[in-house]
């Protein structure tokens, strides 16, 4: 009975760690991918996302046109906050949102979890369905500067993927026409969301900025 005693307040406390792991566990669901690659959800995200918006009448005009790509990725704090914003302007610029993934408390943690965040610098091999050239930030900012602009392409400026959960992730980004610096064309938080093995466009979040 003693040996019975003794052994009860491990029991207990294996069991309550293990709950507590599992808990956790469950609460913490988000990918924190920060390395120098790309996950091979990333990948599939990215290449979805550009496949789909790049497909739309928006773009008409620019089918011929070059495709770049800022290297320097724009950090996934920038996602997050977009939604954080129409998170707490529902009434308003969210109010077209239906189903909120997220709400405030897990979105502060998320931005705890990226304030180390270290800016991602794409590669062309990051993109497999279209033939893209890089351009570093500070040349774009050159260009318009100096009015020496990259004529006759669109520029592409996007955030890696923010993973939530294994079937939804943010992406920011922004679109502009080299004709004229980087005119804008369009810019938008989306969420993409996983339906029968593609990422497809499910919310648009806006910022609160226009051109």
């Amino acid at each position: 009975m003693k040996k019975i005693t003794c052994l009860l307040p491990l029991v207990l406390l294996f069991f309550c760690t293990t709950q507590k792991s599992r808990t956790e566990s469950k609460n913490s669901t988000i990918e924190f991918a920060f390395g120098n690659e790309l996950t091979e959800n990333e990948r599939e995200i990215i290449n979805d996302f550009i496949d789909i918006e790049l497909k739309k009448e928006r773009y008409n005009n620019y089918r011929n046109f070059e495709i770049v790509i800022i290297e320097e990725a724009l950090k996934k704090m920038k996602p997050i906050s977009v939604y954080e914003f129409n998170l707490n302007h529902k009434e308003s610029w969210g109010k077209f949102i239906d189903n909120w993934i997220l709400d405030s408390l897990q979105v502060k943690q998320i931005k705890r979890e990226l304030e180390t965040e270290e800016i991602y610098h794409w590669k062309t091999t990051d993109f497999k369905n279209i033939k893209a050239n890089l351009l570093k930030y500070d040349e774009l900012i050159k260009t318009i500067r100096t009015n020496e602009y990259r004529t006759n392409c669109i520029i592409i400026y996007l955030s890696r993927p923010l993973l939530i959960d294994k079937k939804n992730a943010l992406i920011s980004f922004e679109i502009g026409n080299g004709n004229f610096g980087f005119g804008g064309i369009t810019h938008f938080t989306v969420l993409m969301r996983k339906i029968n093995k593609k990422w497809k466009q499910s919310h648009h979040y806006e910022d609160g900025v226009y051109d």
